[in-house]
């Protein structure tokens, strides 16, 4: 008797980006004199210029403008500037609130068929197998699907979109493992051009060629991959704290005239001391976390981790734990760094 071969469930489905037609060179150039939230700035006096071929990682803190960049580069967020688009540009935004513009009352085949007519049946079912729906499953109605499922069905839509220009918020939020590489499979054959928001430092890794980060209500740009960004800031700390370490050291002070107000200069010698022993723990508290962040990495790298999407989920979540409270003491150390310069 013939046996069927037993379907590899971690087998992947290859999914073809098109693009309906090439742009020119230059993709988008934004001019920015101030983007303001009322009272509280986000950006000011700076821009950006997207080439075709650009594959860009947007990172940072919440509440920075990411997002709001994002809507400001696809024209539906107004500033003070200028934004200037490129020739043939057909641009496709994802975010979550794209969601709820999904046909709840649809089919997922129906939410396809009426997005893309021009489709074979055979092609969405496909598209949609790509994205973890099988068999009648493709016939579910959206109104019971869970975000994460909604989710799949608009990144679908997105595919099949065949823009040239993505813009791309969170993407990866409500995806299991399985779907992550999907995507990520996607984005690497896709020939045309992207800005992807995302806190996913595996997604991002493995697609981005530039990184954009938001400083001083400056958009800044690092031209390399993710990991080479990471290795690049961190080095970038490292020499800051060296910097510091040595503005720290004891200098014998030459004899001063007498003082008029020695209360005044004992209670800013107490300051600037308060300032040095807590510059001082930090770096020690940085410099721990950042070693327990390198463990996890290394464990994450591991095939039986890598395998294993509950486990990789896990330890995605203790990175993430890791990488915030890295954010928070390099921040602080950077204000209190500020506050001791100022008494040197």
């Amino acid at each position: 008797d013939r046996v069927e071969d037993v379907e590899d469930s971690s087998a992947t489905i290859h999914v073809n980006f098109n693009i309906s037609v090439q742009p020119g060179k230059t993709i988008s150039t934004l001019e920015i004199a101030a983007k303001k939230y009322g009272e509280q700035l986000i950006l000011k006096n700076t821009g950006c210029q997207i080439l075709r071929g650009d594959k860009i990682a947007l990172i940072g803190a919440n509440g920075r403008g990411k997002s709001t960049l994002l809507r400001m580069i696809n024209g539906t967020e107004s500033f003070d500037g200028k934004n200037i688009p490129g020739h043939n540009v057909i641009t496709s935004f994802y975010a979550q609130h794209q969601l709820e513009s999904l046909n709840i009352e649809n089919e997922m085949m129906e939410e396809l068929q009426q997005f893309a007519p021009e489709e074979t049946d055979q092609y969405l079912r496909k598209l949609l197998g790509a994205f973890l729906f099988k068999g009648d499953d493709v016939f579910k109605k959206i109104k019971i699907l869970s975000g994460g499922e909604k989710a799949r069905v608009a990144l679908a839509k997105t595919i099949l979109a065949k823009a040239n220009f993505l813009l791309l918020d969170e993407p990866t939020n409500h995806l299991d493992m399985r779907t992550v590489n999907t995507m990520i499979d996607v984005l690497n054959d896709y020939e045309g051009t992207f800005v992807v928001v995302s806190h996913d430092r595996y997604f991002l890794a493995e697609i981005a060629n530039k990184i954009w980060y938001i400083e001083n209500n400056q958009l800044k740009e690092y031209p390399g991959t993710y990991g080479e960004y990471e290795i690049w800031k961190e080095q970038q700390l490292i020499n800051a704290r060296q910097q510091s370490a040595l503005k720290l050291k004891p200098v014998e002070e030459k004899p001063k005239a007498a003082k008029k107000n020695d209360q005044q200069d004992n209670a800013q010698s107490k300051q600037k001391k308060k300032l040095e022993q807590s510059v001082k723990k930090l770096d020690s508290s940085i410099k721990e976390t950042n070693e327990k962040k390198e463990t996890l990495l290394l464990r994450m790298s591991e095939p039986e981790t890598f395998k294993n999407p509950v486990k990789m989920k896990t330890l995605q979540n203790e990175l993430s734990v890791y990488e915030r409270d890295l954010s928070q003491m390099e921040k602080e150390w950077e204000s209190l760094y500020a506050q001791l310069i100022e008494f040197n």
